[in-house]
């Protein structure tokens, strides 16, 4: 009788997990017929969910206790194919093709992938400008020309700078954002120590707890 009623208590504790998926991805991949597609967790490198692509179409669900960096992985559970998105509890709408997996992937109906997505945009923005630069360098170098060369590091480590900045005063301004404590912690190798305690003790308690908040603690 004991045994019943412990496996009884099991199927509706199972039944409880299922219902409580509070984030669904679904998805198209044009081209694709048929493939597996997974989801996972990417600090923990786990995955939380698999399903069959059928027809290009396929829907993924899991639950999440606060918003963090996620990833669809196409094929296999190591395939290079390996989109990343900051996630959200929400009804996600995925898109993308076959042959571009990860350049043609597309996020809709999720309010802190679009907010990333500026910041991204943003810090692309310096980092190929920085490239340029470096290019001119090479040259520089090859021709000899020092001078130039020196005024040309000059000016990247200012661009480097502004990004800094730019993602410090980000930060800064929008405390109370998940996207926040993700974006410092991922570019923290570059942020000076003093900048990231500040940034941090100026989070909301609630951001503190969270799981890049608590990251943040071991980089200062």
């Amino acid at each position: 009788m004991k045994k019943l009623v412990l496996f009884i208590f099991f199927i509706i504790i199972s039944g409880c997990d299922r219902d409580n998926n509070n984030m669904i991805i679904e998805g198209q991949i044009i081209d694709l017929k048929n493939s597996k597609i997974y989801l996972g967790k990417v600090d923990e490198e786990k995955i939380v969910d698999s399903t069959n692509v059928i027809d290009g179409k396929f829907t993924l669900k899991t639950y999440i206790n606060e918003p963090i960096e996620m990833s669809l992985i196409l094929k296999e559970k190591n395939s290079s194919e390996k989109f990343n998105f900051f996630s959200e509890p929400t009804h996600i709408l995925f898109r993308s093709s076959k042959e571009k997996f990860i350049f043609n992937a597309q996020i809709q109906n999720s309010k802190l992938f679009t907010e990333l997505k500026n910041i991204e945009n943003q810090i692309f923005k310096f980092n190929e400008k920085d490239l340029e630069l470096l290019a001119e360098q090479i040259e520089l170098s090859m021709k000899g020309d020092q001078k130039k060369y020196d005024s040309i590091n000059q000016e990247r480590i200012k661009i480097n700078q502004k990004k800094i900045l730019f993602i410090v005063n980000y930060s800064l301004n929008n405390n109370f954002s998940p996207v926040s404590a993700f974006i410092i912690h991922k570019y923290k190798e570059s942020i000076n120590k003093n900048y990231i305690e500040k940034v941090y003790e100026n989070f909301t308690d609630e951001l503190k707890d969270s799981h890049y908040g608590k990251k943040l603690v071991s980089s200062f």
